[in-house]
């Protein structure tokens, strides 16, 4: 488990800090990956789709290592999430035939790191205990008035009487 959170919180490093820094300077961030930048809905799509989207995503990974219930899902999320993303660089760099820059390169790197630690992760991860049913108490140890034995319910039982033999019974 201890891995499992290390792993998530490395991504909310690096989630979070690219986000706010594709928030906080859209140009310069757009810059380094050839972008240009020329009207204000490109900088407000940057800030949000770049910046706004990672850093809920790093929130919902911080969120998550708080209790061991959510570590499961957030690394199905982010397996998912880098492999997906791995997939599309690949495909664009198929559907485009250009080659992999240095930046795209480490990206794809350590997108692929990341999608192999979370796995990695994912099955260290001890499965969640399955409910058992509880076990029933024997008769001799529950409280009286819990055991329904047969007995009591056949006194309470009323037999039809010789003399009227279409009565019915009550159970």
């Amino acid at each position: 488990m201890l891995f499992a959170r290390i792993v998530l919180l490395v991504q909310v490093v690096v989630m979070g800090g690219v986000g706010l820094a594709y928030w906080l300077r859209p140009y310069e961030m757009a810059n380094l990956n050839g972008m240009l930048l020329m009207e204000a809905v490109s900088v407000s799509n940057t800030r949000v789709y770049y910046g706004g989207l990672q850093l809920g995503l790093a929130l919902f990974l911080l969120w998550s290592t708080r209790r061991p219930e959510r570590l499961r899902s957030a690394l199905v999320l982010l397996i998912t999430m880098q492999a997906a993303l791995v997939l599309a660089r690949l495909g664009s760099l198929w559907l485009d035939g250009g080659t992999l820059r240095n930046l795209d390169l480490g990206a794809l790197a350590y997108k692929v790191g990341s999608a192999l630690l979370a796995l990695l992760a994912l099955y260290r991860l001890k499965p969640a205990p399955a409910a058992e049913p509880p076990v029933p108490l024997p008769p001799a140890e529950l409280p009286r008035g819990e055991f329904d034995d047969d007995f009591g319910r056949l006194q309470r039982r009323q037999e039809p009487t010789l003399d009227r033999p279409d009565q019915a019974r009550q159970d």
